[in-house]
Protein backbone atom coordinates (compact mmCIF):
# COMPACT_ATOMS: atom_id res chain seq x y z
CA UNK A 1 0.00 0.00 0.00
CA UNK A 2 1.64 3.31 -0.95
CA UNK A 3 0.78 6.56 1.01
CA UNK A 4 1.21 10.21 0.70
CA UNK A 5 0.29 13.29 2.01
CA UNK A 6 -0.29 16.34 -0.23
CA UNK A 7 1.02 19.07 2.73
CA UNK A 8 4.70 17.42 3.05
CA UNK A 9 7.11 18.96 5.04
CA UNK A 10 10.25 20.08 3.17
CA UNK A 11 13.26 18.41 3.53
CA UNK A 12 15.97 19.55 6.21
CA UNK A 13 17.99 22.39 4.10
CA UNK A 14 15.46 22.69 1.48
CA UNK A 15 14.95 25.75 -0.48
CA UNK A 16 11.53 25.58 0.61
CA UNK A 17 12.11 25.39 4.10
CA UNK A 18 14.17 28.08 4.25
CA UNK A 19 11.76 30.30 2.47
CA UNK A 20 8.98 29.47 4.89
CA UNK A 21 11.31 30.15 8.01
CA UNK A 22 12.47 33.26 6.03
CA UNK A 23 8.77 34.13 5.94
CA UNK A 24 8.02 33.14 9.47
CA UNK A 25 10.69 35.57 10.68
CA UNK A 26 9.94 39.11 8.48
CA UNK A 27 5.87 38.52 9.62
CA UNK A 28 7.47 38.39 13.36
CA UNK A 29 9.46 41.05 12.76
CA UNK A 30 6.59 43.34 11.20
CA UNK A 31 4.04 42.23 14.13
CA UNK A 32 6.96 43.46 16.39
CA UNK A 33 7.42 46.47 14.72
CA UNK A 34 3.32 47.15 15.04
CA UNK A 35 3.27 46.05 18.40
CA UNK A 36 6.31 49.19 19.18
CA UNK A 37 4.68 51.67 16.84
CA UNK A 38 1.36 50.50 19.00
CA UNK A 39 2.77 50.62 22.27
CA UNK A 40 4.77 54.23 21.65
CA UNK A 41 1.95 55.80 20.35
CA UNK A 42 0.40 55.31 24.02
CA UNK A 43 3.30 56.25 25.79
CA UNK A 44 3.27 59.76 23.97
CA UNK A 45 -1.08 60.14 24.15
CA UNK A 46 -0.34 59.66 27.92
CA UNK A 47 2.09 62.23 28.52
CA UNK A 48 0.44 64.60 26.25
CA UNK A 49 -0.93 67.21 29.46
CA UNK A 50 -4.39 68.15 29.77
CA UNK A 51 -6.03 71.12 31.86
CA UNK A 52 -9.35 71.90 33.12
CA UNK A 53 -12.05 74.05 31.00
CA UNK A 54 -14.68 75.21 32.39
CA UNK A 55 -17.98 74.98 29.76
CA UNK A 56 -21.14 75.58 29.41
CA UNK A 57 -23.94 73.00 30.32
CA UNK A 58 -27.16 74.76 29.53
CA UNK A 59 -27.83 77.82 27.56
CA UNK A 60 -26.62 80.80 29.83
CA UNK A 61 -28.56 83.99 28.68
CA UNK A 62 -26.97 87.83 29.02
CA UNK A 63 -27.74 89.23 32.31
CA UNK A 64 -28.60 86.36 33.93
CA UNK A 65 -26.90 84.79 37.01
CA UNK A 66 -25.04 81.49 36.45
CA UNK A 67 -25.58 78.61 38.96
CA UNK A 68 -23.68 75.79 39.58
CA UNK A 69 -25.64 73.34 37.45
CA UNK A 70 -25.23 76.04 34.35
CA UNK A 71 -21.46 74.98 33.71
CA UNK A 72 -18.80 71.95 34.75
CA UNK A 73 -15.13 71.54 34.48
CA UNK A 74 -14.10 68.81 31.65
CA UNK A 75 -10.29 68.15 30.63
CA UNK A 76 -8.58 69.24 27.51
CA UNK A 77 -5.68 69.23 26.10
CA UNK A 78 -3.36 72.16 27.11
CA UNK A 79 -1.72 73.33 24.20
CA UNK A 80 -5.56 74.06 22.83
CA UNK A 81 -6.48 76.02 25.37
CA UNK A 82 -5.85 79.97 25.44
CA UNK A 83 -5.08 82.02 28.10
CA UNK A 84 -8.26 83.33 29.17
CA UNK A 85 -10.01 80.03 29.70
CA UNK A 86 -11.83 79.69 33.34
CA UNK A 87 -10.29 76.30 34.57
CA UNK A 88 -12.45 76.45 38.19
CA UNK A 89 -16.09 76.55 38.15
CA UNK A 90 -15.58 78.37 40.95
CA UNK A 91 -14.65 81.33 39.50
CA UNK A 92 -17.66 81.49 37.35
CA UNK A 93 -20.63 80.44 39.26
CA UNK A 94 -22.40 83.33 40.91
CA UNK A 95 -21.45 85.75 38.60
CA UNK A 96 -22.97 87.75 36.03
CA UNK A 97 -23.37 86.45 32.41
CA UNK A 98 -22.13 89.17 29.79
CA UNK A 99 -23.46 87.67 26.71
CA UNK A 100 -25.48 84.67 25.34
CA UNK A 101 -23.57 81.92 26.30
CA UNK A 102 -24.53 78.25 24.58
CA UNK A 103 -24.29 75.06 25.76
CA UNK A 104 -21.14 73.19 25.29
CA UNK A 105 -18.89 77.18 24.75
CA UNK A 106 -15.79 77.12 26.78
CA UNK A 107 -16.26 79.99 29.61
CA UNK A 108 -13.32 83.05 29.44
CA UNK A 109 -13.14 85.19 31.69
CA UNK A 110 -14.68 88.37 29.60
CA UNK A 111 -17.92 86.25 29.60
CA UNK A 112 -18.98 86.52 33.13
CA UNK A 113 -18.02 89.26 35.60
CA UNK A 114 -19.16 88.97 39.88
CA UNK A 115 -22.18 89.96 41.20
CA UNK A 116 -21.79 93.39 42.54
CA UNK A 117 -22.00 94.32 46.39
CA UNK A 118 -23.51 97.56 47.79
CA UNK A 119 -20.86 99.61 48.49
CA UNK A 120 -20.46 100.55 52.50
CA UNK A 121 -22.17 103.87 52.75
CA UNK A 122 -25.13 103.47 50.20
CA UNK A 123 -28.68 102.35 50.01
CA UNK A 124 -30.38 99.94 47.72
CA UNK A 125 -33.43 100.81 46.22
CA UNK A 126 -36.00 100.24 43.49
CA UNK A 127 -36.01 102.50 40.63
CA UNK A 128 -38.42 102.51 38.00
CA UNK A 129 -37.42 103.33 34.64
CA UNK A 130 -38.67 105.01 31.33
CA UNK A 131 -35.86 103.97 29.23
CA UNK A 132 -35.30 100.30 28.61
CA UNK A 133 -33.41 98.47 30.87
CA UNK A 134 -32.61 95.86 28.59
CA UNK A 135 -29.20 97.01 27.91
CA UNK A 136 -28.74 96.45 31.82
CA UNK A 137 -26.42 94.44 33.81
CA UNK A 138 -25.61 93.74 37.49
CA UNK A 139 -22.84 95.92 38.24
CA UNK A 140 -23.11 98.67 35.60
CA UNK A 141 -22.64 102.35 36.82
CA UNK A 142 -25.32 104.34 35.93
CA UNK A 143 -26.44 108.26 36.22
CA UNK A 144 -30.37 108.24 37.08
CA UNK A 145 -31.91 111.64 35.02
CA UNK A 146 -35.60 113.05 36.01
CA UNK A 147 -37.07 114.05 33.21
CA UNK A 148 -39.60 116.31 35.27
CA UNK A 149 -39.90 118.31 38.17
CA UNK A 150 -36.52 119.82 38.14
CA UNK A 151 -34.96 122.24 37.04
CA UNK A 152 -31.33 122.56 35.64
CA UNK A 153 -28.51 120.48 37.16
CA UNK A 154 -31.12 119.13 39.86
CA UNK A 155 -32.87 116.87 37.11
CA UNK A 156 -29.37 114.76 37.73
CA UNK A 157 -30.84 112.55 40.79
CA UNK A 158 -27.83 110.29 41.15
CA UNK A 159 -24.73 110.64 39.27
CA UNK A 160 -23.06 107.25 40.75
CA UNK A 161 -25.84 104.55 40.95
CA UNK A 162 -24.53 100.31 41.08
CA UNK A 163 -27.22 98.47 38.99
CA UNK A 164 -27.82 95.63 41.43
CA UNK A 165 -30.39 93.71 39.18
CA UNK A 166 -33.10 93.87 37.36
CA UNK A 167 -36.63 92.37 37.97
CA UNK A 168 -37.45 89.03 35.20
CA UNK A 169 -34.35 88.81 34.32
CA UNK A 170 -33.64 84.88 34.64
CA UNK A 171 -30.81 82.31 33.49
CA UNK A 172 -32.51 81.01 30.17
CA UNK A 173 -35.82 82.09 30.84
CA UNK A 174 -38.09 84.65 30.14
CA UNK A 175 -36.27 88.34 30.92
CA UNK A 176 -39.71 90.27 31.26
CA UNK A 177 -39.26 92.05 28.52
CA UNK A 178 -42.24 94.78 27.46
CA UNK A 179 -43.36 93.10 24.10
CA UNK A 180 -45.51 95.53 23.84
CA UNK A 181 -43.27 98.55 23.46
CA UNK A 182 -45.92 101.35 24.67
CA UNK A 183 -44.27 104.69 25.60
CA UNK A 184 -46.82 105.95 27.58
CA UNK A 185 -45.58 106.30 31.71
CA UNK A 186 -48.34 104.56 32.67
CA UNK A 187 -47.69 101.47 30.56
CA UNK A 188 -44.17 102.13 32.04
CA UNK A 189 -44.29 102.35 35.20
CA UNK A 190 -47.17 99.37 35.53
CA UNK A 191 -44.63 97.05 34.11
CA UNK A 192 -42.67 95.38 36.60
CA UNK A 193 -40.20 94.47 34.23
CA UNK A 194 -38.34 98.25 34.28
CA UNK A 195 -37.79 98.24 37.38
CA UNK A 196 -33.87 98.09 38.45
CA UNK A 197 -32.70 97.94 41.86
CA UNK A 198 -29.77 100.46 42.19
CA UNK A 199 -26.68 101.34 45.34
CA UNK A 200 -26.89 105.05 45.86
CA UNK A 201 -26.24 107.66 48.25
CA UNK A 202 -28.68 107.66 50.78
CA UNK A 203 -29.50 111.30 49.40
CA UNK A 204 -29.49 110.08 46.20
CA UNK A 205 -32.04 107.35 47.35
CA UNK A 206 -34.24 110.05 48.81
CA UNK A 207 -34.55 112.08 45.46
CA UNK A 208 -34.94 109.48 43.16
CA UNK A 209 -38.05 108.01 45.73
CA UNK A 210 -39.46 111.50 45.43
CA UNK A 211 -39.17 112.27 41.66
CA UNK A 212 -39.92 109.37 40.18
CA UNK A 213 -43.61 109.37 41.59
CA UNK A 214 -44.22 112.88 39.56
CA UNK A 215 -42.54 111.83 36.18
CA UNK A 216 -40.18 109.72 34.09
CA UNK A 217 -37.25 108.17 35.58
CA UNK A 218 -34.16 107.45 32.96
CA UNK A 219 -30.95 105.49 33.34
CA UNK A 220 -27.61 106.79 31.39
CA UNK A 221 -24.67 104.46 31.29
CA UNK A 222 -21.25 106.43 32.33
Amino acid sequence: MVTFSIFQAPARGSLKRRRALSYARRLAAALCAGLAVLFGLQAVLATIETSPVVVAVNPIRRGATIGAEDVQAVAMPAGALGPSMVEETADVVGGIAQIDIAAGDAITVHMARNAPLAPTGTTVIAVRLASSPDELLPGDEVSLVSAVGCDGTDCMLAENALVMGVKGRGAGGDDGDDSGGSSSLASVYGDDAKTVSCAMKPEDAAKVMELQEAGAVIAVMR
